[in-house]
């Protein structure tokens, strides 16, 4: 495999995923907004509040994927199919726990929230059902990374938000029926998971075979050994995603929070495009002297491209937020809440390619620990913080969290590989 080929395909089409949804997102969010109300937008954004645990809740098992890809072991097709059926397993379980929890008649979105009851309901079970499409998604994404086709996912997920936009923009010109609007998200990811199939069955030599149980064992070890990283890596945003939801029980301030993630992702994928392949090359890459450098180069690149984000931010941030015609003191909150996000969210993204780094080398133990920082300082500064806004306590304790946890992470990968004192970086 020749890596820079393959980076560059990948680097490629995940710019051209950012473009297009970055494109998409500044001329049809405000108009959006503008047609439906921002109360409607934070409700059609509650849809997908649950997606967000989807890597959690597959137990490990899309890296485990990717790592035992070309495993001695086990083949391809059965570390597929084993992982497949704990898949169907999961699935099965949640759905039991997701009923009972409707006939006690939980209240997953707190009492106080300002939607009906019958909205709330609709809005359930559709995330429910976007979160196990999420983690079918999630698994079909998996068997392309390790195949070497994740820029099929990037082109895919280029896609998908705009025309999630495009539908909800036009929708708007025809009804105001929030079921329609919560439904659509549901419709596209189902879509996805169709298209995922169906790639997969032409481009892979995939198949199901027959297993046994010390092959779905296999799997599950290897997969456990990523639950404690998929619990650091996926709890965290929607826990304070949902926590602010239940305190602040108003749509509009989450959707405020949502848009201010949304701009903040999208900076932080420019940067994250470089790391993101690497995993499956460390996976397969013995770690050596080429392969340090190799992390090194995407190191630096992600750096210059963080310090030109956050300095085009600043100087016109407040100007391309603004298209989103929100009032004055909503518009002055996001700006604010957004740089923050682009700053401690970037701060991770530079360092990525050393957390994958320890992915790809089985580094499980050292790739938890310096993640684990990260909601227990979130929770320390956030009882700190007791004299801040509610929405800027929750940003300020999660920003500080993930730059203390960048900076940790560097400082491990230089301590851990000695050699590095012998490259000119």
């Amino acid at each position: 495999m020749n890596i820079k080929n393959y980076l560059k395909k990948n680097v490629f089409a995940s710019v051209g995923k950012i473009i297009t949804v970055s494109s998409v997102t500044i001329l049809l969010l405000p108009l959006i907004i503008k047609q439906i109300g921002l109360d409607l937008y934070g409700i059609i954004s509650l849809t997908l509040l649950f997606s967000g645990v989807t890597s959690l809740i597959d137990l490990g098992l899309s890296q485990a994927i990717v790592l035992l890809n070309g495993d001695e072991k086990i083949s391809n097709n059965q570390v597929i199919t084993s992982a497949l059926y704990i898949n169907l397993s999961i699935i099965l379980l949640l759905s039991v726990v997701f009923i009972v929890l409707m006939l006690l008649d939980v209240n997953l979105l707190g009492k106080e929230i300002n939607i009906t009851d019958l909205e709330k309901t609709i809005l359930l079970i559709t995330g429910f059902l976007i979160l196990i499409f999420m983690l079918l998604n999630n698994f079909c994404k998996s068997i392309l990374e390790a195949n070497y086709l994740i820029h099929v996912v990037n082109i895919s997920l280029a896609l998908y938000t705009p025309a999630l936009y495009l539908i909800i923009y036009a929708l708007s010109f025809f009804t105001k029926n929030t079921a329609i609007y919560i439904v659509t998200p549901l419709i596209l990811t189902f879509v996805l998971f169709v298209f995922y199939i169906f790639y997969i069955k032409k481009k892979t030599t995939i198949k199901l075979t027959k297993i046994n149980k010390n092959h779905i064992k296999y799997v599950l070890n290897c997969s456990f050994k990523f639950l404690n990283l998929g619990i650091l890596n996926s709890i965290v945003t929607p826990v304070l995603r949902y926590v602010f939801v239940l305190m602040v029980a108003n749509v509009s301030l989450y959707a405020i929070l949502d848009l201010s993630f949304k701009v903040a992702m999208l900076a932080n994928s420019f940067i994250v495009s470089i790391s993101t392949p690497m995993f499956a090359v460390f996976s397969k890459e013995k770690k050596n002297l080429k392969m340090i450098k190799v992390t090194f180069n995407v190191f630096w690149v992600s750096v210059l491209i963080y310090i030109g984000i956050l300095i085009g931010f600043y100087f016109f941030g407040a100007f391309i937020l603004s298209f989103l015609n929100l009032e004055t003191d909503n518009l002055e909150l996001l700006y604010n809440i957004t740089f923050i996000l682009i700053i401690s969210l970037g701060s991770v993204a530079t360092v990525e390619v050393f957390y994958r780094y320890f992915l790809g080398n089985n580094q499980l133990k050292k790739a938890f620990f310096v993640k684990l920082n990260v909601p227990i300082t979130s929770v320390i500064f956030f009882l700190f913080f007791t004299k801040m806004e509610l929405i800027y306590r929750f940003i300020y304790a999660y920003g500080l969290s993930l730059i203390i946890c960048s900076i940790i992470i560097l400082i491990t990968f230089l301590v851990g590989n000695q050699k590095l004192k012998q490259l000119k970086v």
